[in-house]
């Protein structure tokens, strides 16, 4: 069965207080794939007019925009989900470097504890 770490308290509490951040990132992602999808959807007629050509390049002009949105939502989510992991990751090391100092005391304890029952 593997072991489960337990995660600090400050950890756990930078996770809820950022998760709202995350969620919002994502939901304004989804919301930029979906209006990408359905600008992708519509029908693609071949423009017969001076009219037809410009308004097909003001749709080529919002698709592209939605793109960057798109792409700037998730470069902003990936920062986000960094930022969390960088400070999971520091919280962890913390917690091995606890561990490490506890185990090194239980350690001196314990030969302590052994020549005291040696020499009495």
């Amino acid at each position: 069965m593997p072991k489960k770490s337990r995660m600090s308290l400050g950890t756990l509490n930078t996770i809820l207080n950022t998760a709202p951040l995350i969620i919002q990132g994502a939901t304004r992602l989804l919301k930029a794939i979906k209006e990408k999808n359905i600008i992708e959807n519509k029908d693609m007629d071949i423009p017969d007019t001076l009219d037809g050509l410009k308004n097909e390049l003001e749709r080529v002009n919002r698709r592209l925009e939605n793109t960057s949105n798109s792409t700037v939502e998730q470069i902003k989510l990936i920062e986000e989900l960094a930022r969390q992991n960088k400070m999971l990751a520091e919280s962890i090391q913390k917690l091995n470097r606890k561990t490490n100092l506890l185990a090194l005391f239980l350690i001196i304890a314990l030969i302590m504890v052994i020549t005291w029952l040696f020499i009495f």
